[in-house]
């Protein structure tokens, strides 16, 4: 079932309002999921806004928590990042890098030294919860809205992988997704929205993304008289006729679900470059 962008939202974008048919359906709603997979693959977080808990660090503190007086090296790819110490500086770690973004409210932290991802009989107990405004805060661009997805604290984060517990609730509501949204507000599914923020551009990429391939589909379909590689190049009415041109390998079997150059820019805002630091 589609999460990012509804089957009416892409029939409206299709043009595919007063009539479908069962084939453009079932070919609509296998290319909608593989869409969004990629949006989300691309950017590196589902940005569905909902509740998990997770547990941190990912890995050893150069890959896992935030690092003053050192800087990363980004590949031309943004899928690897190494990290350097500048200007002679010790590093520190004051700030947790959460997986999803933006964070909308931090329900509960915990700091179990002995924790082992929760798997640890009697971890994370009442002892090792930490408070919010006293042991740790969240980086709060607006309210109830932070893009970065770190947590600050006024202690050293653990450097032991598993060892810190949180349930956050962090992602878009449905608001954000279609448009700027107009008011702050929660609804009666504890989604939160925040005035002015805008992620309709994710939206617009799933939307893009299913066009081009539902496009690409409808040349490359099945014909009246049995299935024939390569595209439609001409049509006839009356005495109907037509030419396929292409390659045999140019068949529906090959068509695969990927994200276009324009896609790509309007995601460019949205991109966690932040979680190669998990």
């Amino acid at each position: 079932m589609s999460t990012i962008a509804s089957e009416a939202e892409a029939r409206a974008e299709l043009g595919l309002m007063s009539s479908i048919t069962d084939e453009e359906r079932a070919v609509l709603n296998l290319f909608l999921p593989q869409a969004e997979a990629a949006v989300i693959n691309h950017i590196g977080y589902d940005p569905v806004q909902r509740s998990a808990t997770e547990f941190y660090p990912r890995a050893d503190p150069s890959g896992g928590i935030g690092v003053v007086g050192s800087a990363w090296d980004v590949d031309s790819n943004h899928r690897r990042a190494e990290l350097y110490g500048v200007r002679g500086r010790a590093p520190i770690f004051p700030s947790l890098q959460l997986e999803r973004i933006p964070i909308r409210a931090v329900t509960d932290l915990r700091i179990d030294y002995d924790g082992r991802f929760g798997q640890q009989s009697g971890s994370f107990g009442n002892a090792t919860v930490k408070i919010p405004g006293t042991d740790y805060w969240v980086e709060f661009d607006q309210d109830s809205y932070s893009p970065t997805g770190c947590l600050f604290a006024n202690f050293q984060w653990p450097m032991e992988p598993g060892t810190v517990r949180v349930t956050y609730r962090a992602g878009y509501s449905p608001q954000e997704l279609a448009g700027r949204a107009t008011s702050s507000g929660s609804d009666s599914e504890g989604r939160i929205t925040t005035a002015r923020v805008n992620a309709s551009g994710i939206k617009r990429a799933v939307l893009l993304t299913v066009t081009t391939a539902m496009q690409k589909w409808a040349a490359l379909k099945k014909s009246t008289t049995g299935w024939k590689p390569g595209g439609l190049s001409s049509e006839k009415l009356g005495d109907y006729s037509y030419t396929v041109g292409g390659s045999s390998a140019q068949t529906i079997a090959g068509l695969k679900v990927e994200l276009s150059g324009t896609a790509l820019e309007i995601l460019e805002p949205f991109v966690h470059y932040g979680r190669m630091r998990l």
